[in-house]
């Protein structure tokens, strides 16, 4: 069965959620695709990358602009939709940097917490969000989806938990730095590789201060760690067919993963 992605790369201009949501409009207005299964967007596409400010942007998911933008863009596209993250809450809960999928009559089907938060090298994602507590898996007309956020692809466990569940492939959303790219290629291939299964990546690019620019290089990598389309660091929307049926098929010819061990077991002398 094969499916046609969308993944849209674009600058953020920080706090400015109107502006993005216009933004990212525009951008699959330019899509030469009209037609498509799935709608990806990136990390924090509707704020930026600005920990001390994240509380300051955050909604009500219920009658956010996240939400009302995302339903609109579902229903116009008739497709399902990954829809980046947002600093958003639930009722009186805290803010968390949460994603939302939607399928294709623009009803929320899901609601993902970013797992693991970032707060290394300067960064304070997590003095100002909570973070979620579980990963997601979720189904949809496409096929089983799990999903990740930026950080999150630095944890092996958790694509793991998503391979022995049947997921037909994996997006990870994310505002990664492009001082670090090499290692989130090379930690995107991986996750890809060892559980046989398409890696979907969706990245803001440009700048965000005089100090800090965005990696770019949104990229769909197929279950044998090739990347098979990708960006480089323009505004744009990239689309890409995936043949779940053949990532089917080598999975039966190759089945590593009915020969990994669901607990492994240590011996230290």
């Amino acid at each position: 069965m094969r499916n046609k992605v969308l993944i849209v790369q674009l600058e953020t201009i920080t706090g400015d959620i109107k502006s993005n949501i216009e933004k990212v409009e525009r951008l699959l207005e330019e899509c030469p695709e009209s037609e498509s299964d799935l709608i990806v967007l990136p990390e924090l596409w509707t704020c930026g990358w600005d920990c001390p400010n994240f509380n300051n942007y955050s909604q009500n998911i219920a009658v956010s602009d996240t939400l009302h933008a995302l339903q609109k863009i579902a229903k116009k596209y008739k497709s399902n939709v990954i829809g980046g993250t947002s600093v958003l809450r639930k009722n009186n809960e805290n803010d968390r940097n949460s994603c939302l999928i939607l399928n294709r009559n623009g009803e929320l089907k899901a609601v993902y917490d970013k797992y693991h938060l970032f707060s290394h090298r300067g960064q304070s994602e997590g003095l100002y969000l909570e973070s979620g507590n579980s990963a997601l898996l979720v189904n949809l007309d496409i096929g089983k989806v799990g999903i990740s956020v930026c950080y999150d692809v630095r944890f092996p466990e958790m694509f793991r938990l998503y391979a022995f569940n049947e997921a037909d492939f994996v997006v990870n959303m994310a505002a990664w730095p492009k001082s670090f790219i090499d290692e989130y290629v090379t930690l995107a291939k991986a996750r890809a590789v060892e559980n046989q299964i398409f890696f979907i990546c969706s990245c803001l690019t440009g700048k965000i201060n005089e100090s800090f620019n965005f990696s770019g290089h949104s990229m769909v990598i197929d279950y044998k760690g090739r990347i098979i389309n990708s960006l480089d660091y323009e505004e744009k929307v990239l689309c890409s067919d995936i043949d779940i049926a053949e990532m089917k098929q080598y999975r039966q010819q190759m089945p590593i993963l009915k020969d990994t061990k669901q607990n492994y077991k240590l011996t230290e002398l």
